[in-house]
């Protein structure tokens, strides 16, 4: 199959990123078919869709026509048969349970034809694992996307062990004229590269507020008005590179035994998850979020979002 033999896409898992990701395939052209077993999470997923088009029309990057021809190409079912009829690539957006995994993946096949492309969106299961349920474990990759998935700019294309070179290039291909910033994740490792300096950088974040070095608003600004201010331009490696790697190798001969290494949650997580503090879910985590909506939150982080990646665009093309 070429990139151009691609038209129709299924999206089994109406939940966040579902929504998200079958939105970005529909603006990119694609006829989409959003699947689920649940009525009430289709229409979560529909709300979602007509909330991310009005951030879209509001900030010029699309306009009420082409918002209203992007959401006119999606469609959605309860029937995985027919999602899945006359589709040329499948992306799974289940619960990460490898068991349900490998179940659907060997329903998805026998549905579909035998090239037919099918990606999961794990966020770290094992892509020859979940491909172990299938006939032809080539025609399997991770396609593995970040919240939220029409903002977010990543997507890490995974290679399982029997994932065939065709099936990684056509994948990066799609994320490519999707308008993504694809990565190849050469082989399998646990959590793959994205969440993995994500919790590296998790882990230092939350021995440093269980220590008392900092409170959790000084953690976050830390990351955001320091580290973070510059990854979306350098990344870590290109930062050490214009710093001096000199200067970084004589941090990292005193710094990196003295990093944490913990190997588990600490309390702090802990208790927060036992009593039942998720987060903006639950109105409280490690900030107090009853003060104000979460809709209103999650408003304002898909602006900063989009604003960002339209200025790292911007200057990319300049």
């Amino acid at each position: 199959m070429r990139l151009g033999d691609i038209s129709r896409v299924a999206i089994i898992g109406a939940g966040t990123m579902g929504a998200g990701i079958g939105l970005c395939f529909a603006h990119a052209g694609y006829d989409v078919i959003l699947q689920d077993v649940l009525d009430d999470q289709i229409e979560k997923a529909l709300d979602r869709i007509e909330r991310s088009q009005k951030v879209f029309i509001q900030e010029l990057v699309f306009s009420e026509a082409s918002a209203k021809a992007a959401t006119e190409r999606i469609s959605v079912t309860k029937s995985l048969e027919e999602a899945l009829d006359g589709v040329q690539l499948v992306l799974e957006v289940i619960p990460e349970n490898l068991k349900l995994k490998q179940a659907l993946f060997g329903q998805m096949e026998a549905f579909c034809a035998t090239d037919t492309i099918l990606a999961t969106n794990t966020s770290g299961l094992s892509i020859a694992s979940i491909a172990s349920a299938c006939i032809r474990p080539e025609r399997v990759a991770g396609m593995h996307w970040v919240n939220p998935p029409e903002l977010v700019p990543l997507v890490e294309v995974i290679r399982g062990e029997k994932t065939a070179d065709e099936t990684v290039n056509l994948i990066f291909g799609i994320a490519e004229k999707l308008g993504k910033m694809p990565i190849i994740i050469q082989k399998e490792m646990p959590g793959f590269a994205m969440n993995r300096l994500q919790f590296a950088a998790l882990r230092e974040a939350l021995h440093l507020v269980e220590a008392g070095v900092v409170t959790p608003e000084d953690a976050d600004k830390a990351m955001s008005y320091g580290v973070g201010f510059r990854y979306p331009w350098l990344g870590p490696l290109k930062t050490a590179d214009l710093g001096g790697l000199d200067v970084f190798h004589s941090v990292a001969s005193y710094l990196f035994s003295d990093l944490n290494a913990m190997k588990s949650p600490p309390e702090s997580l802990n208790r927060l998850v036992e009593g039942g503090k998720l987060g903006i879910k639950t109105g409280k985590g490690f900030y107090d979020y009853e003060k104000e909506s979460s809709e209103e939150i999650l408003r304002k982080r898909d602006l900063y979002f989009l604003r960002q990646w339209k200025l790292i665009r911007d200057i990319q093309q300049s």
